[in-house]
């Protein structure tokens, strides 16, 4: 997932390297709510449901969810599997973004 996050994060720079402001707006804009849907400041399980539905659209839910029931000690496989899956994609689709946009500003 940091991956992924990262080489977006990365695409970004390079976007707005002119533009300074731009960069932190963009990244605090996304990256809060992303945190926030994924219950990690937050339980999200008794919110309404609307909100229930966008944090189950967040690929960081699931990695957060593994965490907490590895930490519990618990090993469910659904769960790791769900996590891993959502961090590949997101580090896959990061990794793409990143490179394009690498070989773009060279």
């Amino acid at each position: 997932m940091a991956v992924g996050l990262g080489a977006l994060s990365y695409t970004l720079a390079l976007a707005s390297k002119n533009t300074e402001w731009l960069f932190w707006t963009v990244q605090q804009t996304v990256l809060f709510p992303l945190l926030l849907l994924a219950g990690i400041l937050l339980p999200v399980e008794n919110g309404p449901g609307w909100l229930r539905a966008l944090s189950d659209a967040n690929p960081l839910t699931y990695v957060v969810d593994a965490q907490r029931a590895l930490f519990n000690g618990e090993f469910p496989a659904g769960t790791i599997a769900a996590a891993a899956a959502s961090a590949t994609i997101v580090a896959a689709l990061g990794l793409a973004v990143g490179t394009r946009a690498m070989r773009r500003s060279s």
